[in-house]
């Protein structure tokens, strides 16, 4: 399969587009507007792209994402505080500060502070307190994390975003860390990698959040001796095919786990194990080179999440157009540096 061009400044269009405007089939979407958002701007951050947009379009940005910030009053408890999704839930009329449809979420949480510091916000403007109370709330008695309060899930995907919001704040003496890491590990599976929960199936989603959490956690030696290291490498090394990766055995390749699965091994320091230039065609050979974007596979269409995801997976493995990531934040490495910086 020919590799076809790499078109950074089509892709930086389709994000601002992104950005701006999207398709009607799209709104089943407008309560999590902040995913669309994260995508778009960490995609043009990769691509080194931010500089398109104007200082007053960035401050309109970070404005926004502050009036979906959650904080302790009288009809906001503790355990709803952190940051929505979307405006949607607002009354506008009466601009409450909390009503019984106001509730955060972890992974908006996690990705709204992933936007504020790509847009190098110094996160002044975030009740740290209030939020880590918030993620506190959230921990269930076996170490794993609810979605959120109300009839959350509670897995490792939520366990991921507890942690990047801890370790992004600087900050985990709210949760019980020791619990954490047993429930990471009570999702190890014989095969050698992740599911989601205790004897789930192994996924290349759920392995990446498990590694990335233990790695925020600096813990990954506590629950993966070598033996179970070599194990997990074969794995996410064997779910490479036709170029691509796949989430698990027996399905087909999607362009996200290029991300998933290459910031595994590149955590684990194992990515020179894969194909790269096998998976550089696959992932390119799903671009859209009249609008832009990346889709999952050929038969669909782009969306911001592949998009951003591809883009991810070529920058692990080293593509001169783009700007590195940090694999266990994923974010540039970059806005991780000026992370580090304002903590």
């Amino acid at each position: 399969m020919a590799r076809p061009e790499f078109k950074p400044e089509l892709h930086k269009k389709y994000f601002r587009r992104s950005l701006d405007l999207l398709p009607s089939e799209s709104a089943m979407f407008d309560y999590s507007r902040l995913t669309i958002l994260y995508f778009g701007l960490v995609g043009l951050d990769i691509l080194g792209g931010l500089e398109s947009l104007t200082d007053q379009y960035k401050r309109d940005i970070v404005d926004w994402v502050y009036k979906l910030q959650l904080v302790p009053n009288e009809n906001c408890p503790e355990h709803k505080c952190g940051f929505m999704g979307s405006t949607t839930v607002i009354n506008l009329k009466t601009d409450p500060k909390c009503d019984k449809y106001c509730e955060s979420n972890v992974a908006m949480t996690y990705m709204a502070l992933c936007i504020l510091i790509t847009l190098g916000d110094n996160l002044s403007r975030v009740n740290k307190t209030a939020v880590l109370r918030g993620v506190a709330s959230l921990q269930k008695s076996d170490g794993s994390f609810r979605s959120n309060y109300e009839h959350g899930e509670s897995d490792l995907r939520f366990m991921y975003c507890s942690l990047a919001i801890c370790n992004i704040l600087n900050d985990s003496s709210t949760i019980n860390v020791n619990n954490a890491i047993k429930f990471i590990s009570n999702c190890f599976n014989y095969d050698g990698a992740f599911g989601q929960n205790p004897g789930t199936e192994s996924h290349g989603g759920s392995t990446y959040c498990a590694i990335a959490s233990l790695s925020l956690l600096d813990s990954l030696s506590l629950v993966l001796d070598k033996k179970k290291l070599k194990i997990l490498e074969r794995w996410a090394v064997n779910r490479q095919i036709c170029g691509g990766f796949q989430g698990r055995p027996n399905k087909d390749p999607d362009t996200c786990y290029s991300f998933w699965l290459g910031a595994t091994l590149s955590i684990m320091g194992s990515l020179d194990r894969i194909h790269k230039d096998r998976n550089r065609n696959f992932v390119l050979n799903n671009a859209n080179q009249l609008t832009g974007g990346f889709s999952k596979n050929m038969d669909s269409i782009p969306d911001p999440m592949h998009t951003c995801l591809s883009l991810c997976g070529l920058s692990l493995i080293g593509d001169d157009n783009l700007n590195p990531i940090n694999p266990a934040l994923n974010i540039t490495v970059r806005a991780a540096n000026y992370l580090r910086h304002i903590q």
